[in-house]
This record gives structure tokens, C-alpha cells and sequence, in this order.
């Protein structure tokens, strides 16, 4: 009995040896692009919203997604595009990174449009990290008024990062939001 006990003891170390049970190194680190970017698609050049969580909060922005054209975006050849005729312009697109070595990290986003008259617009790029939020005003100066936010010394304690941008405009607010980039310092 205590030989096959020992055999099983061994083969449950084994089992947990070789898939890495225990062993912190084995999680996933995250991955730059050759730009050094940890986001997936942060300058929006894939058909869709691919690695960013895209919120039409109460469902009211009219428009809102992947958009084809050169001269509304400020690197390449797409961006994430909002509009709304008639309807408030109220979203928000979050991609939380994971698996970021110790450091300090930057968040850079650019934004461009118009709201429209609002003079209560909010428009403000965030990061959360350690569980605490910062935050990077935004603005919207005008069809290619490019207005860029940086978020700089974000240092996360367990290697995660959850960046995003939040909008909210009265109707006829519209404008793109392009390469957004979180590298390391």
C-alpha cells in the first residue's frame, strides 16, 4: 500500500512539475508590437473593435465603429468613429493588459471632432491600475484637431493595466479617437 501510495505521490509532483503548478513563471507575459505597444489593435486597423471592450452606454450613440478613412485618423488608415444626429454620443472602449513586467508604463491617445456646441462634453482617457484610476482629459477641438493625452508613470504592482477613453457629448457630437499606445518607460 505505501508503494502505491508513493506512486501516486510521485506522479501528482510530476504531473504538477511539468505543468508548471505553482510556478508563477509559467503566466502569460504580455507582448509588445515592434512600436513597443502592449495594446492589441490601439490603432483601431482591424475591421472590428478586436481586443477592446466597446460600450454604447444606455445605447445611445448612433454611430459607433470601426471607420475606413485616411484623413480622420491620425496613424493608418482606420479608427474607432462616433457620431450621433439626434442622441447623446455616451461610450467607452477599455482593453486591461496583463502579464506587464515590473515598471513604469505610458499611455498615450489621440483624439479629434467636435461636441457640438456642449460646453458639458467630457471626454477623458484612463488607466486603471492597483486598483486606483487616473485619468488624462481629452478634448474636441475640430475635424483634425488632433488632441493627444498622455498618461505617463503608470506603474503596476500586479502586471495589469486596464486602459480606456469614456465620451459624452449632447447630439450631433461626433469625432475619431486613433493609435492609442501603452509602452514601457
Amino acid at each position: 500500500m505505501k508503494k502505491k501510495m508513493a506512486g501516486v505521490m510521485m506522479a501528482a509532483v510530476m504531473v504538477a512539475a511539468l505543468s508548471g503548478c505553482g510556478n508563477s513563471d509559467t503566466a502569460k507575459k504580455a507582448t509588445a508590437d515592434a512600436n513597443g505597444n502592449y495594446l492589441v489593435n490601439g490603432s483601431f486597423e482591424e475591421p472590428d473593435f478586436s481586443g477592446w471592450t466597446v460600450t454604447n452606454i444606455d445605447d445611445v450613440t448612433e454611430e459607433l465603429d470601426v471607420y475606413t478613412r485616411e484623413t480622420d485618423c491620425f496613424e493608418g488608415v482606420q479608427s474607432l468613429h462616433f457620431y450621433s444626429e439626434s442622441s447623446n454620443v455616451n461610450f467607452s472602449a477599455e482593453q486591461t493588459v496583463s502579464g506587464l513586467d515590473d515598471g513604469s508604463y505610458k499611455l498615450t491617445a489621440h483624439i479629434q471632432g467636435d461636441a457640438a456646441g456642449d460646453e458639458n462634453a467630457q471626454v477623458y482617457f484612463y488607466a486603471v491600475v492597483n486598483g486606483e484610476e487616473v485619468k488624462a482629459d481629452g478634448e474636441l477641438n475640430g475635424y483634425v484637431n488632433w488632441y493627444t493625452a498622455e498618461l505617463p508613470g503608470i506603474t503596476p504592482t500586479d502586471g495589469e493595466i486596464t486602459v480606456g477613453v469614456w465620451v459624452s457629448t449632447a447630439p450631433g457630437g461626433w469625432g475619431t479617437i486613433d493609435d492609442i499606445t501603452l509602452v514601457k518607460e
